[in-house]
């Protein structure tokens, strides 16, 4: 059971490596289209590194992302999985649709819930600062391998403020990453911000149970149905207010709710929803 429960870990990370590496040759300036691919490596099997910075940098950032899960719930005693990755097609995705782990206990309390689900963003956000600041970094000392997803983006607040550091100018929306780490951050940007949302079984669903759980229901019902208001503006809104209904907008107790939060609960608190205003931008593609 043990050696078939690695098999099944190692097999996932090892198709979404693939998966993702595929995709980050295409976002190289000299990666070619999709269909040639296969036909690059066969002819230059070297030039599966030019993938390998985007590959390594976003699933560090998913690893740190689900390592705070981890932490959180090891804190409190609760027995959880290691990461599935979820492997993605190439081309037409960036190879992955991130990671899970299953919770396999109780949770005691809405502290505990807090932790376990509030610490993946955190840690998924710090990750990706660290990228970030390396790829600026490493641009200004001539690492500029300009990377396009196919269409412009909107930059979250964290992102934009941090550019103005490096290059003194406040950009909102640009065309162009300055290399496949920069390009990796915005994805770290937007896992944290999607997975911070106050709905269902998301992170955010979890810290919003613990820290008001009598509107849970009310809330993540309503975000639901807003996005579903905004779909005019974005088709993006109406595949997540799909998603969240699909998966549900309720949320489970805690073996013991009535236990107070403590104060390093509220900075808990107080911090995601920082993280959350740095890094959701509501319409980060522009087609």
């Amino acid at each position: 059971m043990g050696e078939s429960y690695k098999f099944i870990h190692y097999l996932l990370f090892s198709l979404t490596f693939i998966a993702v590496t595929l995709t980050s040759i295409v976002l190289d300036p000299e990666g070619g289209e999709p269909l040639e691919v296969f036909s690059l490596i066969q002819k230059d099997p070297a030039i599966i590194l030019k993938g390998l910075p985007f590959t390594l940098s976003l699933l560090f950032i998913i690893s740190c992302h689900e390592y705070g899960h981890l932490k959180g719930a090891k804190n409190n005693g609760i027995r959880a999985t290691k990461p599935y990755f979820i492997p993605a097609p190439p081309f037409i995705t960036l190879g992955t649709f991130g990671a899970f782990i299953k919770i396999k206990s109780a949770i005691p309390n809405r502290s505990a819930l807090l932790e376990t689900g509030a610490y993946g963003p955190i840690f998924g956000f710090f990750a990706s600062i660290f990228v970030l600041l390396l790829g600026y970094s490493l641009d200004l000392f001539g690492y500029h391998l300009p990377v396009d997803f196919g269409f412009n983006v909107r930059l979250p607040a964290g992102i934009s403020f941090l550019r103005y550091l490096f290059y003194g100018k406040l950009d909102f929306e640009i065309m162009l990453f300055e290399n496949p780490l920069t390009a990796s951050a915005f994805i770290g940007f937007f896992i944290q911000g999607l997975n911070l949302l106050p709905v269902g079984q998301l992170d955010g669903g979890h810290i919003l149970y613990a820290s008001f759980k009598g509107n849970h229901r009310f809330v993540s019902k309503g975000v639901a149905i807003l996005f579903v208001l905004l779909s005019p503006f974005g088709f993006h809104f109406l595949v997540w207010a799909f998603l969240f209904f699909l998966l549900g907008t309720s949320h489970y107790p805690t073996m013991d709710d009535n236990k107070p939060l403590s104060r390093k609960d509220l900075i808990t608190i107080l911090f995601s929803f920082l993280i959350f205003i740095l890094t959701f931008q509501p319409i980060p593609f522009i087609t």
